[in-house]
């Protein structure tokens, strides 16, 4: 019995924080290894991966991630036989000293533990993910960063796959888009193109329905700069397999006669969030879509995309797509309207458990709210789509989290839970028309984009962490310098699932 350690292949693609550690096995069997904590800081901390996967193959590549910049690190790699009893156990070591990094690299942020007591077990093993794809630890150390950045990405992984749109004239809108692993080796490159030939780029957002087709907000004029037609209109359905484009669906004629807020672009439908709920007992399967202009959330049909219902969540709109069939949700029991929500997501958190029944139609929207358009009562200022943006004086109130919970048998949805209103005593948390709050658990992971803040809450609004000037680079968007587009945990089994398919790629 004998494993042998033949080499390293550091950074084999685009994550320079990664490496393949190369070895010869000639028995079955299991590994792990550990990226050990720097020894320049008392409070850095391991990165361990455990495969359950058994090994036989008789050369293998494992990919390593989590590597510190800048840093000799120390590899601990464990070999187990099925037995169970260890093998192997050696400590390599991965320079990463010499690589180059980008000028306006941040290679560490400072995490504010508000609730020191449940931080470590909240946080745990888990990477705060930004725009560019960095990946920071609990101790705020950067691990995981891509030479060619990914910009303005939506931050979303499926069955251990990473999604990345690429835009590289900075106009926003991904003019391609790729399935990669974690550690930037490209599966698959998604056609833009639809069976006309006519191009889209991919904004905002995706989502993946029960068949496993992935959908994406889709724009047919790439340009945002330059973009004046009804913009993010579109909702493109696509084999997750093959990259083909299934169908594209533009929703303009829906808002026909819609009221956008004032602080909108003309004809901006803006498209912003997609979610999902399987079919019910009463209810269809449906991709839940949401637009930050109109205020609106509506279901559509994964199979043709047509609108099955629509709520009114902004409290401005309750006509819209009047006469085409779509169900209207009463939201008398709303009392407090979205102002230019930015995420609308299908929450998943157990807090609101008693309100999630899949089977009857009923679910919990978390909404992470803007008021982003608002008069000195707090009410919307709107205008028709069609025109411009009028004189009429508005003002951004600070960000905030609701949660609407959505009965489709009933046909209401009704404010539930508390507002989450976050700490803006040292930094504004005003963010005018971007910002997140994503499932974390039983917490959610919160950024507000403008106000460069990250914070981890639980569905009362108790802060657990809060990161203040979490900026993606140090120069950023000619538009939005510094910011980031989204933020969020990635958690251990997301890690974990990562990795899994890495080692798959790199074994074929």
């Amino acid at each position: 019995m004998a494993i042998t350690y033949l080499g390293m292949d550091l950074a084999p693609a685009n994550n320079q924080l990664a490496v393949y550690l190369k070895f010869i096995i000639d028995e079955a069997v299991t590994y792990s290894y550990t990226v050990l904590g720097r020894l320049t800081s008392a409070s850095s901390l391991d990165f361990t991966y455990s495969s359950n996967d058994i090994i036989s193959l008789p050369e293998i590549k494992i990919p390593v991630i989590g590597l510190y910049a800048n840093y000799l690190n120390q590899v601990q790699v464990v070999f187990k036989n099925l037995s169970g009893v260890e093998i192997y156990n050696q400590t390599i070591q991965v320079s990463t000293q010499e690589q180059v990094y980008r000028d306006a690299t941040i290679f560490h942020i400072d995490i504010e533990q508000t609730d020191p007591t449940n931080f470590a077990v909240v946080w745990g093993n888990s990477w705060l993910m930004t725009t560019n794809c960095d990946g920071y630890d609990k101790n705020g150390d950067l691990r995981c960063y891509y030479a060619q950045p990914y910009r303005n990405q939506m931050l979303k992984t499926h069955n251990g796959y990473f999604y990345i749109g690429s835009d590289e004239d900075e106009h926003w809108y991904g003019r391609r888009f790729f399935k990669i692993d974690i550690l930037g080796n490209e599966i698959l490159e998604f056609d833009l193109r639809d069976r006309d030939g006519n191009r889209y780029a991919n904004t905002h957002d995706l989502i993946w329905d029960s068949a496993g087709n992935l959908f994406m907000i889709g724009n047919d004029n790439p340009d945002r700069s330059t973009n004046t037609m009804r913009q993010d209109a579109s909702i493109l359905k696509f084999d997750e397999k093959t990259g083909m484009m299934l169908w594209a669906k533009n929703y303009t004629r829906a808002f026909d006669n819609t009221q956008i807020l004032n602080n909108s672009p003309t004809n901006d439908a803006h498209l912003n969030s997609l979610s999902w709920i399987p079919e019910g007992e009463a209810n269809s399967e449906a991709i839940v879509v949401h637009t930050r202009s109109a205020g609106l959330t509506f279901g559509i049909s994964p199979a043709d995309g047509t609108i099955l219902w629509s709520i009114n969540t902004g409290g401005f709109n309750p006509g819209f797509a009047a006469g085409q069939g779509v169900t209207q949700i009463e939201t008398s029991g709303i009392t407090n309207f979205e102002n230019g929500a930015h995420t609308v997501f299908v929450t998943k958190n157990s807090a609101f458990a008693g309100l999630n029944n899949e089977a009857e139609g009923k679910f919990v929207l978390s909404l992470f709210d803007n008021r982003s358009c608002v008069d000195n009562e707090g009410n919307a200022v709107t205008r028709d789509i069609t025109l411009d943006p009028t004189a009429d004086v508005y003002k951004t109130d600070p960000a905030r989290v609701m949660f609407y919970a959505v009965d489709l048998v009933a046909k209401t949805a009704t404010q539930t839970g508390s507002i989450i209103q976050l700490p803006s005593s040292r930094v504004p948390q005003i963010t005018d028309f971007m910002g997140a709050a994503i499932d974390y658990g039983d917490y959610y992971g919160i950024y507000t984009n403008h106000a460069r803040s990250f914070f981890i809450s639980d569905a009362t609004g108790h802060i657990i962490a809060t990161i203040y000037d979490l900026i993606c680079t140090l120069d950023g968007y000619p538009e939005f310098p510094g910011e980031c587009y989204r933020a969020r945990l990635f958690a251990k089994d997301e890690l974990d699932a990562l990795i899994n398919i890495g080692y798959q790629v790199a074994n074929g």
